[in-house]
Order: C-alpha cells, then structure tokens, then sequence
C-alpha cells in the first residue's frame, strides 16, 4: 500500500492541528518510554516491553502526524506519510519495527533477550531524534 492507496481508502484524514492532543499523546508516550527503561526487562519479559516501546514510538508519530493536520488511522500509512513529509524519516527501520511489534501482539511471536534489548534501544533512538527535530517547540 502507497501513500495514495492510504489516501483513497481514507486511512489518513486531514484533522485540525490540537496542540492540546500533542501534547498529550507526548505526554503518553513519555510515561511509556520511563515505563520501559525503569522496568525489570528480563528473557521473560522482553517482548512486551518491545511491544510498549513501540507503542510509544506510535503515539510520538501520531502527535506528529497531527501537528502537520493529519489523522493517520494505519500503522503502514503512519509510514507512508511520513516517509512522504520527512525528508530523513527511515522507512525501512519503521517497517521493520512495525512487523516485529505485529509479530509481538498478533501471533504470539517472542523476541530473543538481545535482540529485544537493541530493538527497544533502537524506538527509542528514533523517538529522541523525532522530539529534538519536529516536536521540541511543543
């Protein structure tokens, strides 16, 4: 699916900017970042913490998303649209976190301790850089 694709099938919708809801999906996402980093992250426990971490890598890009007047309501098309409205937005490293987040929550898929580790350090990598570049002034 293309951003086009996204468009036609109403995936994203143009939104008024809520600074309000910015503020508080980064807000959201914070209190999951500190959950994840002050957590017993163990072999046990490291998959759903991956699945926490990107969730809170999801609720920065929404407020993202919002800031620029858009309503994104699919994961791929959070992608799309971002890969389309950020010059220096990795699609690829997204993609792959999405699935293995999906992989987490959809089909009972575990991550190995290490991997999980880098993944989790890898989201929220991400999110500094999407903070510091997009949303400081919020």
């Amino acid at each position: 699916m293309d951003l086009n694709d996204c468009l036609r099938k109403g995936l994203i919708k143009r939104t008024k900017i809520d600074k309000e809801l910015i503020k508080s999906l980064i807000e959201m996402s914070g209190i999951k970042e500190t959950t994840v980093k002050t957590a017993d992250v163990n072999e046990l426990t490291v998959s759903a913490y991956v699945s926490l971490a990107y969730d809170s890598l999801r609720e920065l890009l929404e407020a993202l998303c919002i800031l620029k007047g858009y309503k994104v309501l699919s994961h791929i098309c959070m992608g799309e649209f971002l890969k389309d409205v950020l010059d220096d937005f990795d699609y690829d490293d997204f993609d792959r976190l999405r699935w293995i987040r999906n992989s987490i929550n959809y089909y009972g898929e575990k991550v190995e301790f290490e991997q999980g580790k880098e993944i989790i350090d890898k989201i929220f990598v991400i999110k500094k850089k999407i903070l510091d570049n997009y949303l400081k002034e919020i």
